[in-house]
């Protein structure tokens, strides 16, 4: 059963012009059905895409401000905390002003976000400034001034959007109280945000000429920063619509509306971490449809191109009208090319009738596809043409989309589908198969045009692609963990296995601001080894590095996890004691004591031993900073030494 009917059946009736005007029509509309289909689906990817971008760069500014905000929130209380009480006092000399300036200083010239740090006593009068030869400053009539000097719980304060005195630069102000013991208000100690500055930060971001990217106050939904500059007025109609949909509390969340220019955007907000902040990026469609536009446009010179094709087969039927006879050859002509296009294609091309599931035709493809002859595969059922698994999958779409054109879908009537096709020898072929719903006059689907190809290559391609891609993963794997040890490495030293002091330093800064705030212990104890350099000098400095080594490993093998050791300078050694009061750490660094002394080194026919001798320091009793800490223990070891060694001193002022 052939899917091609004989040309002297269908002659008679293809000499009618308006049947052929009716199938022209259809190809035109199928093909502009599967454009808009294109089209439609390049502006679904294009709003996810721009969703996704304003999600991510919502969450680096987010992160950005998070990570800023921090470490300024933790200098502001390190300066509150070590700020010398006699630094607010009505008088006080230059050394001391010199002192405090250059502390504020060196901390304000890590971050470019703000515009220096100041302090400011209970007068409201700028006492101290980290940018120094600036004009005096009277902050007494601020909020955030205000607000710190009456409401003792608070420890931190973010004021409105002001404009600086006398910069007049547009800023916001993070502040700290300074307060006695005793509670009593001494003053604050801010750092000015430079609005200027983080608004050119952001500058560089491509949004588009009609998005937006803002930063708003969570507690009050007061404008802090927009790009572009947005007014007030416009800022308030934004507001509250914006505000309809964060005042649940979520930290992350997005909504599409039209607000006061009356463009719809779709907003993608983000909590600052910890902070009462909103970051907001705003994309607006006409910002992101340009891909889409650009094919809009490639759909018109396509949709102009089969106008005009139109308009010839309207010409060439006016003349099979007065020449019927040479249309039909024409037409005969026309069908025996479309059956040797179906006869030679190296694709399959089948038809089914739909009621019963049978194949109607096949081409003769089908022999180098499956071992079969086109006239043994024709009438075949879908078991026999298919796996089960496929065969049933078919089945259910057939089903599927047959309920869809019935309900007006025009696009359910074409689909794409992967079958596993039956060969003579009981083997199975994966193919890709094109399917087209064909309807009746009435407009009813009776039977499928179909067109399959083997995918065998392309599925090894795949599985070749999957295996690299696995490698990959592997070596991607690896890597990570050879980063993981180089940054052990970066922060370990090369003999004795302990942190090495640049580890110290950073580490120990931040035990001290931690237990500042949580009001808990912390100790150090310094070990020095006795008579080093006569250990070097008589038995040679691989003994000296052996002994450094079977030290740091007793001292690894005798603290908790939560000390910290580190090889301070040649053969000194500091151990961190977080959590643990003076006595306790007195009484643990003589215990290593009493351990070194027990140990001995073997170095080749000679037996070593040798003692230390260890300095203790405690916060808060010796000190408020690392340097006081370190110092005291310094001091402490060196009298251990001077009194004879082989001891444990605690620092004695």
């Amino acid at each position: 059963m052939s899917a091609f009917p004989d040309p002297s059946a269908i002659q008679p009736r293809r000499r009618s012009a308006g049947r052929l005007l009716v199938v022209y029509i259809a190809i035109l509309a199928a093909a502009v059905l599967l454009l808009g289909l294109l089209l439609a689906e390049v502006y679904r990817q294009a709003g996810l895409r721009s969703e996704l971008d304003a999600e991510n760069l919502a969450g680096l500014v987010e992160q950005r401000l998070s990570v800023t905000l921090r470490r300024i929130q933790g200098d502001l209380e390190y300066l509150a905390a070590t700020l010398p009480s006699e630094a607010l006092g009505q008088e006080h000399d230059e050394l001391l002003r010199s002192r405090v300036e250059r502390l504020l200083a060196l901390k304000a010239e890590r971050f470019p976000e703000i515009l220096g740090y100041r302090v400011v006593d209970a007068a409201g009068l700028l006492r101290f400034n980290s940018q120094s030869g600036r004009a005096a400053i009277d902050v007494h009539d601020r909020d955030y001034f205000m607000t710190l000097r009456d409401d003792p719980s608070l420890f931190i304060y973010f004021s409105e959007v002001l404009v600086g005195r006398p910069t007049g630069q547009p800023m916001l102000v993070v502040a700290v109280p300074l307060r006695d013991p005793d509670g009593a208000f001494r003053g604050v100690v801010m750092a000015p945000l430079d609005l200027d500055y983080i608004q050119q930060k952001h500058d560089a971001t491509k949004l588009g000429g009609r998005s937006l990217l803002l930063l708003r106050r969570a507690d009050n939904g007061h404008l802090v920063m927009s790009r572009p500059q947005m007014p007030e007025e416009s800022w308030a109609l934004t507001e509250r619509d914006l505000q309809a949909h964060i005042a649940g509390g979520e930290q992350s969340g997005s909504a599409s509306f039209s607000s006061f220019d009356d463009i719809g955007r779709r907003y993608v907000w983000r909590r600052v971490s910890g902070y009462p902040f909103h970051v907001v990026a705003a994309i607006a469609p006409d910002d992101y449809l340009d891909r889409w536009w650009k094919a809009l446009g490639s759909f018109a010179l396509v949709a102009l191109s089969l106008v005009l094709a139109l308009s010839l087969v309207l010409a060439r039927l006016l003349r099979a009208e007065r020449e019927a006879t040479t249309t039909g050859a024409r037409i005969a002509e026309s069908e025996a090319r479309y059956r040797l296009l179906a006869d030679n294609s190296y694709d399959v091309i089948w038809t089914l009738d739909i009621a019963s599931r049978r194949l109607t035709y096949v081409s003769p493809s089908v022999t180098a596809l499956r071992d079969y002859q086109p006239q043994e595969v024709v009438g075949q059922t879908l078991e026999q043409w298919l796996t089960a698994d496929s065969a049933s999958r078919l089945d259910g779409v057939i089903e599927q989309h047959l309920k869809r054109i019935a309900a007006g879908d025009r696009s359910a009537q074409v689909v794409t589908c992967e079958l596993e096709q039956l060969r003579r020898d009981g083997d199975t072929v994966p193919t890709e198969a094109v399917v087209s719903y064909l309807l009746d006059g009435e407009g009813i689907p009776r039977s499928m045009l179909g067109i399959s190809r083997d995918v065998r290559e392309r599925k090894r391609a795949e599985q070749a692609l999957r295996e690299s891609n696995r490698q990959l993963r592997l070596r991607l794997d690896e890597i990570g963990r050879l980063q993981l040890a180089l940054q052990e490495q970066a922060v370990r030293d090369g003999l004795t296995g302990l942190f090495n002091r640049r580890y110290l330093d950073d580490i120990l800064e931040r035990e001290v601001s931690r237990v500042r705030r949580e009001g808990t212990p912390l100790a150090l104890v310094m070990i020095d080894i006795d008579h080093f350099k006569t250990i070097n000098d008589t038995y040679g400095h691989q003994a000296g590095d052996q002994v450094l080594r079977i030290l740091a490993a007793a001292l690894q093998a005798d603290i908790r996890a939560e000390d910290i050791a580190c090889r301070y300078g040649g053969e000194e050694i500091l151990i961190l004691l977080p959590n643990m009061p003076l006595a306790a750490a007195v009484e643990r660094a003589e215990h290593w004591r009493q351990r070194v002394e027990a140990l001995t080194v073997a170095h080749g026919e000679f037996v070593i031993a040798f003692t230390v001798s260890l300095g203790v320091s405690a916060y808060p009793e010796h000190g408020k900073t690392t340097d006081d800490l370190v110092r005291c223990a310094d001091l402490a070891l060196y009298r251990a030494k001077t009194a004879g060694r082989n001891r444990t001193l605690a620092y004695a002022g």
